[in-house]
């Protein structure tokens, strides 16, 4: 069956071509049969006919010579038709092969579906393999029939129940009348319900029709004109009775009357004898109906017999004396004995015929419904769903309802909705309570590996269900709809009386008894749902009964069957039932691709039906039980289309009609209306907008609510699309009225979005201006659906072309459609159903697959940054050298662009690739050129902070260059000299002590000239200096006296600045009051700012390298001063006292940076100090010249001595790189966006358990970020028995080792072929290195080394030693002792700290920091952790009571924003509020955000301590917060992450 309901390829076939001739081969002729049949087009049966044109059929013109006896001849054109004519096929027998080969639930919707189409049903069916004769009695379990007698109520039945008189037609002999011709005239004159000789299509040849007993039946309408007065079933026997008696003997024990039809009166023995049986059997009335005998008057003959002549009769004629017949026979026996499917069974197996229900599988099935069914047994039929399906009643209208104030607070908005959520527990105990009597048998025998056992039971459950129930829903039913139709009278008059308000409350009453007596297999699914939601909230005690839930609705939805989407009783989605089914499909389907069409009309107009004629589906469509909320239905797509369509499944979503009747007195229509209109556009890729009639003001109504539902999805980014329906158009082929009616409906539309448009406060003047619609193109117009009246009228054929060009329009459209994957539509479901609880949807909708698509580009930005970053690190290193190396003398961006080019090149070759190859390709794009732009910014940023920097360092070098040379001139001149002298002692023998007494000698006397040519550089007292400029920039008396008192150097740390400020006067000259928290935040950020800033300007100034100067410290309390004078606040002033005080504390740290920096110029620059630090290398060299070594050997060793320094610079430039870089790589804080280090930081925090580090995260979270990476850097780096810098730092020496040695070897070759000297080789040496390590020439100038003519020995002997010099370097890495931290140019945490920055935008409400990764976004501010506000020390107005309210949870209640004394406005339009607020996106969060509660109540009395407040009164913790526990939290953590995680993997 599921094969049939795919969609293939057919499906894409014009209706036209259908019935085409490139159709109709024997391949594929069952097929179209099947999709014409599934989509109730009647004219299924005739689709083997072969039109052929006339011409064709001629076969060209007679010749000349013919003759016109040949030409009259009927021999030669019978021998002639036999020869050329191929046997057609017989509609019949595609009807019945297509049968035979259905499984046994496709049979039972192709009888449904043939039922619908008002022809007879195989009642009787002989085998085509063997001698055995099937009663399908399965396949008619589907099947119900309404019918209503002249007077009377309205009776519908499931047609196995039915119980009515049967009329038997059978015929003796061959008939030259039709008796199937004859028969419809009887049962419906107008319409074919049996097959007869005259039909389209028909032939002698027919293969599967002979012994075949049809039935259908005979449904009056309660008119006057209807042709019997009650429910007939009118039986059929195909061919000869005589030639059948096992069929004529069935179906002659329970007819009421038989029909024989005979050609005249002469029979032979056996016709004889069968029609005398029937004759004689008085508890039967026979009417002989005979085709030779003339017309007579109608009378009853011996008995209860009847004989009726055909000869010279015209039909009508006929017709009426047939139906007068059976109506008198009828009457006579008072309908008596009555037929019954259901009870034929026993008869059918005593005649020896098979009948399908007894199949193994299906009794188990049976056995396994009827189990069930016994558990409903004994209680009152509206008591049933209440004790054995609990969790569906007053709990789960309970919980919706508490669920919805969640988002509707007031009052203490903490306190009310704590209270709410212990209710919603206390609920979800309740359900976990409930007993499972009824759901542990229906998951057992839906848990089975069969899935046809699986199937029957569905079937069969659903069948006793409708059985059981029938009756009482008939009964409350009408009583409602009869009390309806009085409210809406009484309504009409305008006047609320008292007799109003009863009916309205019997009408409530009423509809509680149609719910309670409403029971259906949703029902029993909504129960599963129901307790796996309740036992979802305590997984780790969930029994293993209740866990395979998902698992078994996942097969319904798979297997074919709707699944309730948004239980329509409730109104409310069941997020974690249907979230958990996804998931389980998931696992079975992989993660297909899904596109989502839902249908939205009126109740009662239509939508269920088309649905169901247009895919071959099962939602509910009989009038009494309406479809209530929204269901699902998964249809797959076949493989020979899924490349056109480019999505793997179908997902229908039927839903309740709009204005519903069943809403009258629950709850305001017009909220119900909306919630679901915007729930069901918003999920789908394409809604259907169905309209019934022409009736404008329901027009009206219908599309002003689809209208602001659209609305709705475009100010959220949603892009659906909608096609229009407008179903019972009386004359849809009348052009100029379909142009006129798209006029109107044009026009309609547009004013709906001018209206919907303010009602949305946002600019749309037409519809086209809020969905791309074709008035054109996507308006269809559907005819009536039934030919007549029914219930005898058969579906209209237009109306089954009217839906197949619709499907063709939605398929062509959904071509076209970028899908989402299941677990993607699983995440829309959440975040459209949670912004749709809220009462702003726009301001409420959060697009968590949008979301995840950013977070994964924000991933992608940081590597694409990275790489940008990590390169320019090393051509700052390779520029850095140049300028050392003297090679760069002025620096131009060209020069930096053109290095990192390539690099920059990659970079935009992966973002590129990145947005238009990524699976979520549509939703980036929106980011794209800004994202373009913003890595451009990165780009000039980089290369300008770069040139910048050179352009210092060159500035620096200029500056130091003639310390430089002279420090240059003395390792040179006391290379020489240790040389002279080691030559003059060379050859007399002289121990180590000897030596290093000439030696000491010697380098005194050096040092002493040196100290009269250069006077070493004086100590600055960095601290008087900057005391001497501050006194210059403030009174002296006070900056003595503020810094005397030491008060100063808690100004960054304080609680309240009271004393710094001056509090101005508000209106009519009246001081404001005293200043709020917020005030205080505000000057504790303004204090955090400056520090920070002027931080970066100590840290920016060439101390090192040039020494103290007082202009760096004039910039700095210049700055400060600045800074604060461009602060301003409506409410006070700074006093200087302020300026003076953070102009302390600040040059406090340039004291302390200033002299620990000029300290290390002096060691740097100060030539006695410089090389009394080399000393033992240079003893070292001269050892050796006394000890005999060459002077190669001792030159080479004197460059090594030289290139060593510049050798380990390079290894710490490199490790600060490599470190950073696999920080970065490796830990999980690091690796990702600003959310997940985030993430890391609260994890840190909590596990730390240390109230001051939190109160920095929360006071000055930039301090916090950066002691975090540091402390990590630290852990990671430099911790442990064996810390990882080392090996990085020994990798970095083996990865400059081959960069020296190939320069060694460089140098060595080309100076050998150019013959030249030392001078040649030291000077292409250092060409090769001056990129990567400082050493020139120039470093050697004055040394003499003349001597050394063999270069390459020379080159051999630098090889050799420079090994040495690796490998001491290597070993000397191997403890951290030996790490010099001052050697890092650039350190590791400042690298990342620069790389993972971002946004650091605090939240107006709770100070939470933004965590997009993008420094400068265009998107609105966002953080996934809000939190208390008193954590910041806010407290309520005007109290010392510190709050607790979360902003997240303010914006969902009525409470206010006091902005100042006379303004205020509500948090659920805290946008208006000003740009501060309006730049941020803050949504609804219904989780328990447990971190920050548990915070709270864990440090209760530390942050009353800090802030001298306390939580009291408004600002009393709630009771349940104390119950979370620290795992709590940090669980909280963790699914927040891999939530996010998770979405950016589907994404």
């Amino acid at each position: 069956m599921a094969d049939a309901l795919n969609i293939c390829k057919m499906s894409f076939q014009k209706v036209e071509s259908l019935a085409g001739k490139e159709l109709m081969n024997e391949e594929n002729v069952a097929f179209v049969y099947l999709h014409k049949l599934l989509t109730l087009d009647y004219r299924a049966r005739f689709v083997t006919v072969n039109k052929k044109s006339f011409t064709s059929e001629m076969g060209g013109i007679a010749g000349e010579n013919e003759e016109f006896d040949d030409f009259l001849n009927p021999e030669n054109e019978s021998s002639k038709s036999k020869k050329d004519e191929k046997t057609p096929i017989h509609p019949m027998d595609v009807q019945m092969a297509v049968f035979h080969c259905a499984d046994s639930f496709l049979r039972q919707n192709i009888m449904t579906k043939l039922s619908s189409c008002q022809y007879a049903l195989p009642l009787l069916v002989p085998s085509p393999t063997s001698a055995d004769t099937e009663l399908p009695l399965w396949t008619f379990r589907q099947i119900k029939k309404s019918w209503k007698s002249v007077g009377g109520l309205s009776t519908s039945l499931p047609v196995c129940q039915v119980k009515a008189p049967m009329v038997f037609f059978c015929r003796l002999g061959s008939v030259s009348t039709s008796k199937s011709q004859l028969l419809n005239s009887v049962i419906n004159p107008k319409h074919n319900t049996f097959f007869h000789r005259d039909c389209p299509g028909s032939s002698r040849s027919c293969l599967f029709m002979e012994g075949l007993v049809e039935i259908s039946w005979y449904c009056p309408a309660g008119n006057t004109d209807d042709l019997f007065n009650e429910c007939i079933a009118f039986c059929n026997l195909r061919g000869d009775a005589v030639e059948h008696n096992k069929q004529n003997g069935f179906l002659s024990e329970q007819a009421t009357v038989i029909v024989v039809l005979m050609q005249n009166m002469e029979l032979n023995e056996k016709a004889r004898e069968l029609l005398q049986t029937l004759y004689k059997d008085s508890s039967k009335y026979l009417i002989c109906v005979i085709s030779d005998l003339q017309k007579g008057p109608l009378k009853m003959g011996n008995g209860n017999n009847i004989k009726i002549g055909l000869r010279d009769r015209n039909q009508a004629e006929l017709q009426e004396e047939l139906i007068a017949a059976i109506s008198m026979c009828l009457q006579k026996c008072n309908s008596s004995p009555t037929f019954s499917l259901e009870e034929s069974s026993k008869l059918a197996k005593r005649c020896g015929f098979v009948v399908d229900e007894d199949s193994e599988d299906c009794q188990e099935g049976k056995t396994g419904a009827l189990d069930v069914m016994q558990l409903l047994k004994g209680d009152d039929i509206s008591q049933i769903k209440a004790k054995l399906l609990p969790c569906q009643g007053k709990l789960w209208h309970d919980w919706t309802r508490n669920n919805k104030r969640r988002y509707r607070l007031y009052g203490d908005v903490e306190q009310t909705k704590s209270k709410i959520e212990q209710e919603m527990k206390s609920i979800r105990n309740q359900q976990r309570e409930s007993s499972l009597d009824l759901i542990n048998p229906v998951s057992k025998n839906l848990n089975v590996k069969h899935v046809t056992k699986q199937r029957y039971f569905l079937r069969w459950l659903g069948v006793y269900l409708d059985i059981s129930f029938l009756h009482d829903l008939s009964e409350v039913t009408q009583q409602y709809y009869k009390q309806l139709s009085d409210v809406h009278f009484l309504k009409q008059k305008r006047e609320i009386t008292d007799d109003y308000r009863k009916k309205q409350e019997e009408l409530e009453t009423l509809s509680e008894k149609v719910d309670a007596v409403t029971l259906g297999l949703e029902h029993i699914v909504r129960e599963m749902g129901q307790i796996y939601e309740a036992w979802a909230e305590c997984p780790d005690k969930m029994r293993p009964e209740v866990s395979i839930l998902p698992a078994l609705a996942a097969d319904l939805l798979i297997s074919g069957h709707p699944l309730e989407l948004m239980d329509g009783d409730a109104a409310h989605v069941p997020l974690t039932w249907i979230e958990s089914v996804l998931d389980k499909v998931t696992e079975r389907l992989g993660d297909p691709r899904v596109f989502v069409l839902s249908v939205l009309g009126l109740q009662s107009s239509g939508k269920s039906t088309m649905l169901n004629a247009m895919f071959g589906l099962q939602f509910a469509v009989s009038a009494g039980r309406c479809t209530r909320g929204a269901f699902m239905q998964l249809i797959r797509v076949k493989e020979e289309v899924k490349e056109e369509l480019k999505f793997d499944y179908l997902l229908v979503i039927d839903t309740e009609g709009l204005q519903s009747l069943q809403l009258v007195g629950k709850q305001s229509a017009l909220t119900h209306d909306n919630e679901l209109a915007t729930f069901v556009t918003g999920l789908a890729d394409m809604t259907l907008i169905n309209i019934f009639g022409e009736n404008p003001a329901e027009m009206k109504d219908i599309i002003q609510i689809v209208v602001q539902a659209f609305l709705r999805m475009k100010k959220v980014k949603l892009t659906p699309s909608c096609m229009f329906v407008h179903q019972n158009v009386t004359d849809i082929s009348a052009g100029e009225k379909n142009m006129e009616g798209r006029r109107q409906l044009q026009k309609q539309l547009d004013e709906m979005t001018c209206l919907a448009a303010t009602e949305e406060v946002c600019s749309a003047e037409y519809f086209t201006d809020v969905i791309k619609f074709n008035i054109q193109t996507d308006v269809h117009y559907f005819a009536q659906l039934w030919e007549g009246n029914p219930p005898m009228a058969p579906p209209n054929p237009r109306y089954s072309e009217n839906i197949e060009n619709l499907k063709q329009a939605i398929l062509a459209a959904a071509a076209e459609k970028k899908c989402l994957t299941l677990s993607e539509l699983k995440v829309r479901i959440e975040d459209l159903w949670t912004a749709v609880l809220n009462e702003d949807f726009v301001f409420s909708f959060k697009n968590t697959l949008e979301i995840a698509a950013y977070r994964k580009l924000e991933v992608m930005y940081g590597n694409w940054t990275w790489a940008l970053r990590e390169d320019m690190l090393f051509i700052h290193n390779k520029l850095q050298n140049l300028v050392e190396n003297g090679k760069l003398e002025a620096i131009e961006q060209k020069l930096i662009h053109d290095e990192i080019k390539g690099t920059f090149c990659a970079v935009k070759n992966k973002m590129e690739t990145f947005f238009n190859e990524d699976k979520d390709a549509e939703i980036l794009s929106q980011w794209k050129a800004r994202t373009e732009q913003r890595i451009k910014d990165v780009y000039d940023s980089l290369t300008e902070a770069t040139a910048r920097k050179m352009t210092e360092l060159i500035k620096t070098k200029a500056t130091c260059k003639k310390l430089d040379e002279k420090k240059t001139q003395y390792e040179n001149e006391l290379f020489n000299s240790s040389k002279e002298l080691a030559s003059r002692l060379k050859d007399k023998a002289m121990n180590e002590r000897s030596l290093k007494q000439e030696f000491d000698s010697m380098w005194e006397k050096w040092l002493s000239d040196l100290k009269a040519e250069m006077p070493p550089i004086e100590d600055v007292h960095v601290e008087q200096e900057v005391m001497n400029i501050l006194k210059t920039a403030f009174e002296s008396r006070t900056i003595y006296s503020n810094k005397d008192s030491g008060l100063y150097k808690n100004i960054q740390k304080k609680r309240e600045y009271s004393e710094y400020v001056t509090v101005k006067k508000g209106r009519f000259g009246i001081l404001y009051h005293s200043l709020d928290t917020k005030d205080h935040d505000s000057i504790r950020e303004l204090v955090q700012e400056i520090v920070r800033e002027a931080e970066e300007i100590i840290k920016s100034k060439p101390v090192d390298k040039t020494g103290y100067s007082d202009a760096y410290t004039q910039e700095i309390v210049k700055y400060v001063k600045m800074r604060v004078s461009e602060f301003k606040s409506k409410k006070f002033t700074l006093k200087n006292d302020f300026t003076v005080d953070l102009s302390l504390y600040i040059c406090d740290i340039a004291v302390r940076k200033f002299t620990e920096l000029h300290k290390v110029f002096r060691e740097a620059n100060d030539p006695v100090i410089y090389l009394g630090k080399k000393k033992e290398e240079f003893f070292s060299i001269f050892k050796k010249q006394c000890e005999g070594a060459t002077a190669t050997t001792v030159f080479a060793d004197f460059v090594c001595n030289k290139l060593k320094p510049s050798i380990l610079q390079s290894v710490y430039d490199q490790t600060a790189i490599d470190a950073a870089g696999e920080m970065r790589a490796n830990f999980p804080a690091f690796n990702g966006n600003r959310s997940n280090l985030e993430v890391h930081i609260l994890q840190d925090l909590a596990e730390d358990e240390n109230f001051e580090r939190f109160i920095t995260y929360i006071e000055n979270p930039k301090k916090h970020f950066s002691d975090f990476i540091e402390t990590k850097i630290e852990e990671q780096m430099l911790e442990g028995r064996n810390p990882r810098i080392l090996e990085i730092l020994k990798n970095a020496v083996k990865m400059k080792q081959p960069i020296v040695f190939a320069a060694i070897q460089k140098a060595t070759q080309e100076t050998k072929q150019n013959k030249g000297d030392v001078n040649e080789w030291l000077e292409k040496f250092s060409l090769e290195l001056e990129r990567e390590m400082k050493f020139t020439r120039q470093d050697l100038v004055g040394a003499q080394y003349q001597e050394i003519t063999d270069t390459d020995f020379f080159g051999e002997v630098m090889n050799k030693t420079l090994q040495s010099v690796f490998k001491d370097m290597t070993n000397s890495f191997d403890h951290l002792s030996s790490v010099r931290m001052d050697m890092f140019r650039q350190r590791p945490e400042d690298i990342l700290k620069n790389q993972l920055c971002g946004c650091w935008v605090q939240c107006p409400f709770c100070a939470a920091i933004c965590t997009n990764t993008i420094e400068g976004h265009d998107e609105k501010h966002s953080v996934p952790f809000h939190r208390p506000e008193g954590l910041n020390g806010w407290s309520w107005y005007k109290t010392n009571n510190l709050a607790v309210d979360i902003c997240t949870s303010l914006i969902t209640s009525d409470a206010a924003i006091v902005l100042d004394e006379e303004t205020s406005v509500p948090y659920s339009r805290y946008w208006e509020a000003g740009p501060q607020y309006a730049c941020w996106s803050i949504t609804p969060d219904a989780s328990e955000q447990a971190y920050w509660k548990w915070f709270v109540c864990w440090f209760q009395k530390d942050l009353e301590k800090y802030y001298d407040k306390t939580f009291k009164g408004q600002g009393k913790i709630p009771i349940a917060w104390r119950n979370i526990t620290k795992e709590n939290a940090l669980e909280s953590l963790q699914y927040s992450n891999v939530r996010r995680k998770q979405y950016a993997i589907t994404m």
